[in-house]
């Protein structure tokens, strides 16, 4: 690794690398191959928010930033709910980094994580994830399988973005139909104003290409996505004091939008599959 654009720590039980350039800084946990921070020069405004009260002692799973959520989503593993973890296993994986290379203004890192196999799931595949770190924030995950056998998978980029005042936030760019948690999966159709004023757990089954987070009439993170089948809109509202890694009123600074697929992608041996999300 470059020594001027690469740092690495280690902080109770956790690795980190810090990643810094000329057009941003970038802070990656390598418990869960997890993106904790994305600060680019040009305002000094971090992107991500992370949870101040999120457990970071390996423990249990980081909440905030880029959770990686892998082979399953939510509770979508054909087992009882609490029997198999949610989002899957990768999360709470220790991972390596596979490749580093950077420029001035441009820095990419290549992670592993330490098994692609796990209770609920057992097929031959490699993941990597590539965050790539610059004018804009690139993370692609990659799933490819290199076995004999066929399998189905769904998979998200968790992003948990930093509003600052949720009150003062409108989504633009999501359209069609979602489903919603909170309403025993009925789907129904996108709001327009898109504002958030309570909780909201909603699966838009559209490959949206580019949500716009606006504060007070004006863009202020953009959200590109690529080779999904879903964009996922969370807030936990009032719910976010019932949560152990959450305080009560967490929930007026951040809003998650996550690039994932969750209506299953099936690959066949030899294929692959590369969801990316862009943030600026």
């Amino acid at each position: 690794m470059q020594a001027e654009h690469f740092h690495t720590e280690t902080k109770n039980g956790i690795e980190y690398l810090t990643v810094q350039n000329s057009k941003a800084s970038c802070r990656i946990s390598l418990f869960g191959g997890h993106v904790l921070s994305y600060i680019p020069t040009r305002d000094n405004r971090d992107r991500l928010w992370v949870s101040p009260v999120a457990f970071l002692n390996g423990e249990r799973p980081i909440r905030g930033g880029v959770p990686v959520c892998w082979p399953w989503f939510s509770d979508d593993h054909g087992k009882a709910k609490g029997e198999l973890p949610a989002h899957g296993f990768l999360r709470t994986q220790n991972w390596s980094v596979k490749q580093t290379d950077s420029s001035v203004s441009h820095s990419t890192v290549v992670l592993t994580p330490g098994t692609t196999k796990g209770k609920g799931f057992d097929y031959d595949v490699s993941v990597e994830l590539i965050v790539e770190v610059g004018e804009s924030l690139n993370i692609t995950l990659v799933t490819k399988n290199t076995g004999d056998q066929a399998f189905t998978f769904n998979c998200a980029l968790h992003s948990y973005f930093d509003v600052e005042s949720i009150k003062d936030v409108e989504l633009k760019g999501l359209y069609g139909s979602y489903k919603d948690k909170l309403a025993d999966w009925e789907i129904l159709d996108t709001p327009s104003p898109y504002t958030i004023e309570a909780e909201v757990d909603r699966i838009h089954l559209e490959a949206i290409p580019s949500v716009s987070i606006e504060r007070d009439g004006k863009e202020y993170i953009k959200v590109d996505s690529q080779q999904h089948d879903s964009l996922v809109v969370w807030n936990p509202w009032q719910g976010a004091a019932t949560m152990s890694d959450m305080d009560a009123f967490s929930y007026k600074q951040m809003v998650c939008v996550e690039t994932a697929i969750t209506q299953g992608k099936s690959l066949n041996p030899g294929e692959s599959c590369a969801i990316r999300q862009e943030v600026f």
